[in-house]
């Protein structure tokens, strides 16, 4: 087989696969490559003792509607990925369950504070485009401040705001926080992969082998040959290479730029600028399986405190090096989209929620645990086994610390101070969280993939 290609695409997470699904049906010649033995990157499962595992917690607040669903409708294979739209969210504060809803966040709050939470829910679907334009670089808190100081009432938002992007409210952008809301709201798609989470991947990967592609696992990229001041190709860890016109970058864009290609071919103020590029927070994801089904809970956004403390007790006590008793958590039961996920008649939780990196895990694995039991006290006696994912986890797979997401989508890297998908370097570009793209997650690194295909081949053609 030919070793020369249209393009080669280091790394098959969600940016890579998608923008090389969507170059092969556009007739180029791909070969994706992945250091790890499964697809997927962040988005992958696992398998264990009968059970297909997530990697992390997800839900997809787009999902066929969004820039995931897009990319295989812009293939030509619209079911590529099959969907289960959820059903009813719950919200649970304290000991109170609910719909997860707008109206009972506000019916949460103090009287006297649910009209001014009520009117930011409002604002938010109200506001018009050249009114949001100038709130990308607006902290999130700042603005939510200008409705409510209610801590609880500030928490929710906070909790969103943690589920969407992983980074804080003080840093997070007002203006993407909106646009997502909004999106996801209307759209009233959001949905969870039959298969697992690696469904996703899967479906883009078979994608790029029908359109005549290639993949290769466990080939680990250790440079990228600069020649006459352009990106040329490869060189794996074996010793073997593989050349193209064009190079995508699926993996750490920092790692990228400043070791894989190396500094000295790019400007100073580029290389500056990405080597002070933050990454989005960390966070633990407790696995429970179950000998029986104990709950129809599809969704739930879990507020283990009410008024008293919220979110920010949490933070400041992370800061300080303390665990907490119990965490909010963001948890989904896979296995109520899909119970073709676990053996007959049994039942997966994942509880989910930011964390520091570099912790007592075991410390974590009891708070989780607490958290899991206070919610669902009926599983006593019940549980099979649990197991922690954490950031040591992530970053077996993704490497960037075991970060969740990528680059942070703060307030200094947003929008137009977001790294661009075509890099300095002649040949080089990127498809990821890390570059260009809107959304949520995955569904922002599907984003980043069509700008990139844009680039690439509606623009320009083949390179």
């Amino acid at each position: 087989m030919s070793d020369h290609y249209d393009a080669i695409i280091v790394g098959t997470g969600v940016g890579g696969a998608a923008v090389g699904a969507l170059l092969a049906h556009a007739g180029w010649k791909i070969l994706i490559l992945d250091k790890n033995k499964v697809v997927g990157g962040r988005c992958t499962s696992y398998e264990k003792d009968g059970f297909v595992v997530d990697l992390g917690v997800h839900l997809f607040g787009m999902a066929d509607k969004g820039s995931l669903g897009d990319v295989c409708r812009k293939i030509g294979l619209p079911d590529a990925i099959r969907w289960v739209t959820i059903g009813t969210a719950t919200l649970m504060v304290k000991d109170r369950r609910m719909k997860y809803s707008r109206k009972n966040m506000s019916a949460s709050v103090p009287e006297e504070e649910q009209k001014n939470l009520e009117r930011l829910f409002v604002e938010v679907f109200q506001l018009s485009d050249e009114e949001l334009e100038k709130l990308w670089y607006v902290p999130l808190n700042e603005w939510v401040s200008r409705f409510t100081t209610d801590p609880l009432a500030q928490s929710f938002i906070e909790r969103i705001n943690g589920q969407y992007f992983c980074v804080r409210g003080n840093e997070g952008s007002t203006a993407e926080f909106i646009k997502c809301f909004r999106e996801v709201v209307q759209a009233r798609s959001s949905a969870y992969p039959v298969g697992g989470c690696i469904s996703i991947p899967k479906a883009y990967i078979e994608a790029i082998e029908r359109f005549g592609g290639r993949l290769l696992l466990k080939a680990e990229v250790s440079k990228i040959l600069v020649e006459d001041g352009k990106a040329v190709g490869v060189k794996l860890k074996d010793g073997s290479s593989f050349r193209a016109p064009v190079i995508i970058s699926n993996a750490d864009i920092k790692a990228t730029v400043l070791e894989l290609a190396g500094g000295e071919h790019f400007p100073k103020d580029y290389v500056e600028k990405i080597a002070d590029l933050t990454y989005s927070y960390h966070a633990v994801a407790l696995k429970v399986a179950l000998s029986e089904k104990i709950t129809d809970d599809q969704l739930m956004m879990y507020m283990p405190y009410d008024q008293e403390s919220a979110v920010e007790k949490e933070i400041e006590q992370m800061q300080e090096g303390i665990v907490p008793d119990r965490v909010g958590a963001m948890i989904t039961s896979p296995t109520n989209y899909d119970p073709s996920l676990g053996p007959e008649g049994r039942q997966m939780i994942f509880l989910g929620t930011g964390c520091p990196p570099r912790q007592d895990w075991r410390k974590w694995e009891e708070t989780m645990l607490n958290s899991f039991y206070a919610v669902y006290p009926q599983a006593k006696g019940k549980v099979l086994w649990h197991r922690l994912d954490s950031p040591d986890l992530v970053n077996a797979y993704a490497g960037e610390d075991g970060c969740i997401i990528g680059v942070g989508q703060t307030i200094d890297q947003i929008h137009e101070r977001r790294p661009s998908v075509v890099s300095p370097l002649p040949g080089l570009y990127f498809a990821s969280a890390e570059a260009g793209g809107h959304g949520i997650g995955t569904e922002l690194a599907a984003d980043s993939a069509r700008e990139l295909f844009r680039v690439l081949h509606e623009s320009e053609g083949k390179v």
